[in-house]
């Protein structure tokens, strides 16, 4: 696969390799430095928490926000620990 730079199709608004990269390097420092192991049952709530991290993450909101969201997030959802050992 061949990129033509020349072109600057390879950039798109806000969307550049940049962001992608910042992703994995978020991802990769969770995994080494806080869960030293992602279970392949989970994965997929891994990388939400991570997301979550991503696009709440902004420092210029305030913490109560953030916790605001998140509660936000929660309701109407309830996860049970017999619902989590089975999924």
């Amino acid at each position: 696969l061949m990129v033509n730079h020349s072109a600057g199709q390879y950039v798109n608004g806000i969307v550049h390799t940049n962001g992608i990269e910042s992703v994995w390097a978020l991802l990769k420092r969770g995994y080494h430095g806080v869960f030293h192991h992602f279970s392949d049952k989970h994965i997929g709530r891994y990388v939400d928490e991570f997301v979550f991290r991503l696009n709440d993450g902004n420092v210029k909101r305030s913490t109560l926000d953030r916790i605001d969201s998140i509660v936000f997030g929660f309701s109407g959802n309830r996860l049970s620990y017999k619902m989590l050992v089975l999924i």
